[in-house]
């Protein structure tokens, strides 16, 4: 598959779990006030953000490693 096989992965799987599983969530069905709303949304982004975080961190540990390949080519 190789380094760019699998940053293409991490994007779509990304993709995925954002769109397909983290804006789905709803802690609280059927209330209304705002706090609840405030919550369940802060609990997305909060969400989204570790996710985007172990993202970059993969894609750092990704590139460490073809340097590392390349150069001892």
């Amino acid at each position: 598959m190789g380094i760019i096989g699998l940053a293409w992965l991490l994007v779509i799987v990304g993709i995925f779990i954002i769109f397909n599983l983290i804006v789905r969530i709803n802690i609280f069905p059927g209330k209304t006030e705002y706090i609840f709303i405030f919550l369940n949304s802060l609990l997305k982004v909060v969400l989204s953000a570790t996710l985007a975080f172990l993202w970059i961190i993969i894609m750092i540990k990704l590139r460490d490693f073809y340097i590392k390949r390349k150069l001892s080519a």
